[in-house]
């Protein structure tokens, strides 16, 4: 009788889950992907504990300072409904607690006990990861163009169909979700495809559903995090071939010559620009001055997670800021290390995408990645997946 390769099986488990979370529809529904994804990453989790893996201290650091944050965070909601009752819905807040346990719990575990994967298993998440990229494009631009009738280079908001949630100009309510899940997916595509080995077609595909994401999301955090990816990665490498470059600045430039009469790509100038705005960041620097005031509020425990909004009609778009005033200075603090061990795990044993982690912290400058339930488990995932080396 032939054994079960228990991380084969792990490892499908995971990516069932990571396709449920990113293509079931993301909007104001009560049921979200994350919900139903659940039982396959703890499933996947469980495969993986039934193998036997040497310890791994990088990894009990992740594991150690991600329990002491949620921890945390659970007792910074407790003081918030104790001390400032009625001041906003603590009830919700305790909800979004377990919503977070959900989505970083399952996703670290994975990332802790995987421990990288062997060649064949190696090619195929890279497989499922190109797949993936395309389908959720695909999602997204039908859903586009169900609307696009309705869609005018204005401020409004509109519902497409395949549930995700668009404004005139670009992605609303979860856009910086939905860009901060398409940096994701679109590097970590490139990235396996380098592994793997040249593939003009792959490439072009991969570089078509790109461009067409940076279209539809019209995402300046999107473009940041990108050129820091770009930077990084040719800091660490010292280099670029010729042909890659030309292929991308082929492929902005003919995305301008279609777009430049198109109201559309007028609005995404804009955008950039900042014109017809308060500032070239939608007001977000306004907000932030006034947060770090906030945070004198109550600077050991904070407010309350994702309480912020509720308590002072402010929507922080600052990872660091967010944290700082919902879960207070030692909360912001056990997150970093959270990442400063991730950072140093991936660093050691993932190079290849240790550019990619930066470039997704340092786009919390600009949306609070910490919260995103529909790119968090895929950016654990994504870390997770890494040649083992052969066994002596």
């Amino acid at each position: 009788m032939q054994q079960v390769n228990k991380d084969s099986v792990a490892i499908q488990f995971a990516c069932i889950a990571m396709a449920i979370i990113t293509l079931i529809p993301f909007g104001r529904g009560n049921i979200s992907g994350l919900e139903i994804g659940f039982p396959f990453m703890i499933l996947s989790v469980l495969f993986f504990l039934l193998t036997k893996r040497k310890k791994n201290k990088q990894s009990i650091f992740i594991l150690t300072f991600l329990l002491f944050w949620a921890a945390w965070v659970l007792v910074g909601i407790t003081y918030s409904y104790l001390y400032y009752p009625g001041n906003a819905d603590h009830i919700s807040a305790y909800l979004r607690f377990f919503r977070m346990l959900e989505m970083y719990l399952p996703g670290v575990l994975i990332l802790v006990f995987s421990r990288g994967m062997n060649e064949k298993q190696h090619n195929r998440i890279a497989i499922f990861v190109f797949t993936l990229f395309f389908l959720v494009t695909l999602e997204s631009t039908i859903g586009f163009f169900l609307q696009s009738t309705a869609l005018t280079a204005t401020q409004m908001y509109k519902y497409p169909g395949m549930g995700y949630v668009y404004r005139a100009g670009g992605v609303a309510k979860d856009s910086s979700a939905y860009s901060n899940l398409i940096l994701l997916l679109a590097i970590t595509a490139f990235i396996e495809l380098k592994r793997m080995g040249k593939s003009p077609i792959i490439f072009l595909g991969l570089m078509t559903c790109l461009l067409i994401n940076i279209y539809l999301s019209m995402s300046r955090s999107l473009m940041v995090a990108m050129l820091v990816y770009f930077i990084t990665n040719l800091i660490l490498e010292r280099k670029i071939k010729p042909g890659t470059l030309f292929i991308i600045i082929a492929g902005i430039v003919s995305l301008l010559i279609v777009g430049m009469n198109n109201e559309y790509l007028t609005s995404f100038w804009a955008r950039i620009s900042g014109a017809n705005q308060e500032d070239i960041s939608s007001g977000r620097f306004t907000t932030w001055a006034l947060l770090l005031g906030l945070v004198g509020d109550n600077p050991l425990l904070g407010v309350g997670y994702r309480l912020s909004t509720e308590k002072y009609g402010l929507i922080p778009d600052n990872m660091f800021l967010s944290l700082s005033v919902e879960t207070g200075v030692i909360g912001l603090l056990l997150y970093l290390s959270f990442l400063m061990s991730l950072c140093v795990s991936v660093y050691k044993n993932n190079r290849d995408k240790f550019a990619l982690i930066i470039a997704y912290v340092v786009s919390g400058v600009f949306i609070d990645i910490s919260t995103f339930w529909v790119s968090v488990p895929f950016f654990l995932f994504t870390m997770a997946i890494y040649k083992r080396e052969p066994e002596n």
